[in-house]
């Protein structure tokens, strides 16, 4: 009797454990899947996968393409609760826990810039402030060129060629000292500098006297936001440059992943 209720209970922990796995390859997918591409995925027989599909499908968690020939997506209860999910921990609140983690660390100001699309801008969503009495004046929701400083580069860098040409088209001159806006072929090379290393990092651009030093941070679609921290240029950090720059990347790879992305890990 005991052993028959064990491997019952043991069955039914590695269902759920399949259908959570599998709802985790529907999302992640840029369309819909055959039972093929699950097996496959999944490493499991084609019938098991079928069977797991079908067995989301009764709670419409999963969906069947219409007309499509054994296709299958994302059904509405899954956008349901994933919509739920998102409205309580919306990005900005998930990315607050790093952003205290930084600034305790470094006892620095740290930010949460978002990227608006439809402005083509960004913005500040959250912040985190140190212990340092010289702090600065940074006001959130307020949209900004992509041009300028550490945050807006971060981002910048991850657009497509078009995009970054029509922001650079109405971008103005430096909101920190007003300095004249690089040719074009200068903010190209600096940007792919910035892809390269997976950070970016500036001084007194876009706040006086300010350095910043920022890395992307990204969803399953691309580029969402950037975690950036800022510093007096005055103010040498005793931990040093290169372990800021590590802590700001780390923290921006592991919001990523929480926002389901899947990339390469940024070597320093």
């Amino acid at each position: 009797m005991t052993t028959q209720n064990t491997s019952t209970s043991t069955s039914s922990t590695g269902t759920v454990s399949r259908a959570l796995q599998l709802l985790a390859v529907l999302a992640e997918s840029n369309g819909p899947v055959t039972v093929k591409q699950v097996s496959e995925q999944m490493g499991l027989a084609p019938s098991t996968a079928h069977r797991l599909l079908n067995l989301l499908r009764k709670d419409d968690f999963v969906a069947v393409v219409s007309g499509g020939s054994g296709l299958y997506s994302i059904g509405p209860e899954f956008y349901r609760v994933a919509a739920q999910v998102m409205s309580a921990e919306s990005k900005p609140a998930l990315a607050q826990k790093s952003l205290d983690e930084i600034a305790s660390e470094f006892n620095e100001t740290v930010l949460f810039g978002t990227y608006a699309v439809s402005e083509s801008a960004m913005s500040f969503a959250a912040i985190a402030r140190g212990e340092h009495k010289l702090q600065y004046q940074i006001d959130l929701h307020k949209p900004m060129s992509l041009v300028w400083g550490a945050s807006g580069k971060a981002i910048l860098a991850y657009l497509d060629q078009d995009t970054i040409e029509r922001v650079y088209a109405k971008a103005e001159t430096s909101p920190a000292q007003d300095a004249p806006l690089p040719a074009l072929e200068s903010l190209l090379a600096e940007l792919s500098e910035v892809r390269q290393n997976g950070y970016a990092h500036s001084m007194s651009e876009k706040l006086p006297d300010a350095r910043g030093v920022a890395a992307p941070v990204f969803d399953n679609h691309g580029i969402v936001g950037c975690i950036c921290l800022t510093m007096p240029t005055t103010r040498v950090p005793s931990a040093g440059l290169s372990a800021i720059t590590a802590a700001v990347i780390h923290h921006a790879e592991k919001l990523s992943e929480m926002f389901g992305y899947r990339h390469r890990k940024t070597k320093l």
